[in-house]
């Protein structure tokens, strides 16, 4: 195998580390949105997890969604 190919090799194999490692994140934040929000998850427009502090920013929702967001120490300062 040429080095080249190595290099490709574990390139794709990284990036497919990185695309599941990506899914099973938001997977685990959508788990944690729903313990506070319920069925009112739906109501976020939209939303951004900032993975170093484990907290959302940047939502996009009601009032009511953000309070309860805020009580259960989601959101980032």
């Amino acid at each position: 195998m040429r080095f080249e190919d190595q290099i490709k090799a574990f390139a794709d194999k990284t990036k497919d580390a990185l695309e599941n490692k990506k899914q099973e994140i938001e997977e685990n934040a959508k788990k944690v949105l729903h313990d506070p929000l319920g069925n009112d998850i739906s109501q976020i427009q939209s939303i951004s997890l900032d993975t170093d502090v484990g907290k959302f920013h940047s939502v996009v929702a009601s009032e009511s969604v953000l309070a309860k967001l805020r009580n259960a120490n989601l959101l980032k300062s």
